[in-house]
Formats: structure tokens, sequence, C-alpha cells
């Protein structure tokens, strides 16, 4: 009876040691890498439109200062080499000129950021454009931009749809802000 009992109880304690063993295998550890993040803005952006040129597949496209991302690292103590990720996370379009104009005939606006001849990668978007409008808040798709703002010849691609009759020129002011992500 004893020998019964026996082998009953290690039956039902053998599945339970089984289960505990397989659990205190070591497992890989995952290294952690420290980050830092910051806030920046670039200065404005002017820049003056030829509406026949805007609506076309190009765009008008403006330097980026590349200088500007520099001078924010190094005022934070970092350095380029540290850099990990970039995203905008603000995009304000404010018409400059002529006075006193609206947003009323433009359907569209699209932002990209590219380098060289390379395919512009969207950063900022608003469609449709609400009437009335002197300033827009663009809308910013999440997307990590840091290997084209590393570059020393960054551009800026701005694109219009009208669905109405635009001035020949019109002058219009971007301000940038984005986040930036550095490894410690």
């Amino acid at each position: 009876m004893r020998t019964a009992l026996h082998f009953r109880n290690t039956a039902m304690v053998l599945p339970l040691v089984a289960l505990l063993m397989g659990g205190c295998t070591k497992e890989e550890k995952e290294e952690l890498i420290p980050e830092a993040s910051f806030s920046m803005d670039y200065p404005a952006i002017p820049f003056s439109i030829d509406s026949a040129a805007v609506a076309g597949p190009n765009g008008v496209s403006v330097e980026l200062d590349a200088s500007v991302l520099a001078q924010a690292l190094q005022a934070q103590s970092y350095t380029v080499g540290q850099l990990k990720e970039f995203r905008f996370t603000k995009a304000r379009l404010y018409f400059t000129s002529p006075l006193n104009s609206y947003y009323n005939s433009v359907q569209s606006v699209t932002i990209g950021i590219g380098v060289d001849q390379s395919v512009p990668v969207t950063v900022a978007k608003l469609n449709p454009v609400p009437d009335g409008a002197q300033t827009l808040l663009l809308q910013l798709p999440d997307v990590n931009v840091l290997d084209l703002v590393r570059s020393s010849n960054v551009r800026i691609i701005a694109k219009m749809q009208f669905d109405g009759p635009v001035p020949q020129i019109t002058s219009h002011t971007l301000v940038l802000g984005a986040l930036v992500t550095v490894t410690l």
C-alpha cells in the first residue's frame, strides 16, 4: 500500500517538476541601449511659388539647412553619430504674399523631403485644404527621415493642387519642428 501511495505521489509531482525545470532555462538577454529625445524647430523657411510650376510633378524645391540639425545636436551635447531617429512633429504653412490672401483655391498641399534626385518622402500634407485659411496646420505621417536629414544636400519639395484661380506668384513661409532621438 505504501509503495502504491509513493508511486501515485511521484506521478502527480513529476509533471510539475518537469514544468518548473523547463521554466528555469536561461533566457537570452536583449541589450538595452539608452536613448534620449529632444524637440527642435527649424528657422522659418520662406519661399515663393509660381502657380504654374508648383502644381506640376516636381513642385518647388527649397534647400533645408543641414547645419541647423548639427547646431541643435551640439547645443544638447550630442553628435551626428549618435542620431537614431528624426521625425517631424510640426508643419505649418503661412500665406505671406499677396497680403490678406487665403488658401481658398488650394485643394491640397504636400510637403516632401528628398536628397538630390531621389523620390521625396512625404513628411506633411493636407487634403482637403479648408476655405478661409491663411495658416495651414499640416498632417504629419509618422515617418523616420533620419537617413535623409543626415545628408548635406537635403531639399524640401512643396506641391499644391488648385481648384480655382490663384495669383501667378505667391509667397509662403513653412515652419517645421522635429523630435530627435539619440543614443547615449
